[in-house]
């Protein structure tokens, strides 16, 4: 048996570590602030763990700490290089690549308050006061980061302590800030009670919340939860793998599920996966994100998805992108959202939530291409016709599937309760999206934001935001997103054909032939001789143009991809061999 030195011992009571990180950079982080732990009351440490919080949510944490000043959760970023970004978005370049991702602190601070609500729970704190609350902190581990962050920007963000060494200053870090409050964004007091039986009390919670070891093998169907690649109010999306096809990478939604529901609040919360799924089945486009199943799983409804692994959120492409995007590529966007939103309407599908959070930009060829997701707040019409339809209700429980910036992109009258539905909706988003890509900013930072600002502009005003926008522009967004129903642009083909007017503005168009007809724009030269008046849109398989040749304008349908060549031939043998006075020739 080995023996332990009274300090070592005495760290091993004060300081739990739940599980070993499998990442040796985050070790190194948990060593550093280990290091010089007090291994004195009333300090307390628990390291790597998750616990599943009220609302069914699985939530990990690398670090939880008492102190004399304060109960801190520390979520720890390793990644070295060059970080800099705003309050909402964070940028990391690394050996000349760009990774970006929503500030931790956002994820850290509903971490902490839905901790603190499960410990107040647990009957080691019933009439015992209240626990503290827990602060969030991130801790950017990397010794040689270059730190760009400022403002807000940087709040409660530490880097490691460093003492002075000859011209180089000290710099207190993680440590100044867990045991003296020496952080930008932290309150010089802290809020409770943080002696000794307090201490004791929360330790005696966290044992009765069942704190454990992240279950790496949870599974759903016949994949394995890796870990966690998005979320949002009510789901957790997770990176997943086959079990046995090892290649086989799947985005896995998982809805969450109160421990203590309702058999009525389970079944609003099956709807809306059902309704997601029913959407998607017969949504069949290669702008919308494929979605292969839906699983029921211990801890909620599921749903599976395809996954690339080159794709990122549009808010964080335009974040990482910025003033490096061209207005060709910004207009091509636009164009590609609008066009798979017509799609849809065509399908009688309204997405209802749309906004760059539910929308992926894959950067991987030189022309980024989007997917459509997040069709929780869809619906589906029952179609008039003959053919097979199903309808999907839209739920009137807007705010459990929508997080607060997501609304400043949704018309006013969506998230009202008495709010109408109808393509209109989706409209407007295209007009609050068409004002960030060309802008930079949102419109607001949240729903209220925005309908105060539309009660006084009757429209977004992007001149206000950019210098030297043309007319096209201005009016496409002022009147897609006209808080007035009657006074909005119609539906998309509208928006479309107003969007033809800001590319006549906006770009030249070239006179050499495009090579790839599926990119094809206004006054493009095809191939053949061919000048395009305009797209008409795209469907599952193939891009559909207007053209002209000879002062005589034809429809040219051309394959999406090489993988439908084969079936845009068949189906014009099938034509060429059909006579009749209502089959196009």
């Amino acid at each position: 048996m080995i023996g332990l030195t009274k300090q070592t011992a005495a760290q091993t009571m004060n300081w739990i570590t739940v599980a070993e990180s499998g990442f040796p950079w985050e070790r190194d982080a948990l060593e550093f602030v280990r290091a010089k732990f007090p291994v004195h009351e009333p300090y307390r440490a628990w390291s790597n763990f998750e616990f599943i919080a009220d609302d069914g949510s699985i939530n990990e944490v690398d670090l939880l700490v008492f102190t004399p000043e304060g109960f801190f959760l520390v979520e720890i970023k390793s990644c070295p290089g060059r970080l800099f970004g705003d309050a909402g978005t964070w940028t990391w370049e690394t050996d000349g690549k760009f990774y970006t991702y929503d500030n931790p602190l956002i994820a850290a601070n509903t971490k902490a308050k839905k901790l603190r609500s499960l410990l107040q729970q647990q009957r080691a704190c019933k009439n015992k006061g209240q626990v503290p609350f827990i602060e969030p902190l991130v801790f950017c581990s990397a010794p040689e980061l270059r730190f760009e962050l400022q403002g807000t920007a940087a709040h409660r963000v530490c880097l490691r302590d460093r003492e002075k060494s000859g011209e180089t200053p000290a710099r207190p870090g993680i440590l100044a800030a867990i045991m003296r409050r020496e952080c930008v964004g932290l309150e010089h007091q802290p809020k409770g009670t943080h002696d000794r039986p307090t201490a004791k009390m929360v330790s005696q919670a966290m044992d009765q919340i069942g704190i454990r070891a992240s279950q790496r093998h949870r599974k759903v169907s016949d994949y394995e939860l890796e870990q966690i690649i998005g979320d949002g109010p009510g789901y957790q999306d997770w990176l997943a793998t086959h079990v046995r096809l090892k290649d086989s990478k799947r985005r896995v939604r998982l809805y969450h599920v109160r421990t203590e529901s309702s058999a009525e609040e389970r079944e609003k919360i099956e709807r809306a996966a059902l309704r997601e799924f029913q959407i998607l089945e017969t949504l069949q486009h290669p702008a919308v994100l494929r979605i292969y199943g839906y699983s029921e799983h211990a801890l909620g409804p599921a749903l599976i998805f395809e996954h690339d692994p080159l794709s990122i959120r549009l808010d964080h492409f335009l974040a990482q992108r910025r003033d490096s995007l061209g207005v060709d590529v910004r207009l091509d966007l636009l164009r590609q959202i609008a066009e798979v939103v017509r799609f849809a309407h065509d399908k009688k599908v309204v997405h209802r939530g749309l906004c760059p959070q539910s929308i992926l930009v894959s950067d991987a060829s030189s022309r980024p291409r989007i997917k459509l997701f997040n069709w929780q707040l869809g619906y589906r019409e029952a179609s008039s016709t003959s053919g097979v339809s199903r309808a999907s209700a839209a739920t009137s429980h807007v705010d459990r599937f929508v997080d607060d910036a997501s609304t400043a992109y949704m018309a006013p009258e969506a998230i009202s309760e008495d709010g109408g539905l109808g393509e209109h909706l989706d409209v407007f988003s295209l007009g609050a999206i068409a004002y960030h890509l060309f802008s930079g900013v949102a419109p607001a930072a949240n729903g209220l934001e925005l309908s105060n600002k539309l009660r006084e502009t009757k429209g977004l005003q992007i001149s206000s935001v950019l210098n030297g926008a043309g007319e096209a522009l201005q009016d496409l967004i002022r009147f897609a997103t006209h808080p007035e129903v009657t006074s909005r642009i119609d539906s998309v083909s509208d928006f479309l054909e107003l969007l033809e007017a800001v590319e006549d503005e906006l770009t030249a168009p070239e006179h050499d032939f495009v090579t790839d007809p599926t990119q094809a724009q206004k006054g493009d030269l095809l191939p053949g001789h061919f000048t395009v008046i305009r797209r008409l849109g795209q469907g599952a398989c193939s891009v559909a143009l207007l053209v002209e040749r000879n002062g005589q304008e034809f429809v040219l349908k051309v394959a999406s991809d090489p993988e439908q060549n084969a079936r845009i031939r068949d189906e014009a043998e099938v034509l060429q061999k059909l006579r009749h006075q209502h089959i196009v020739e």
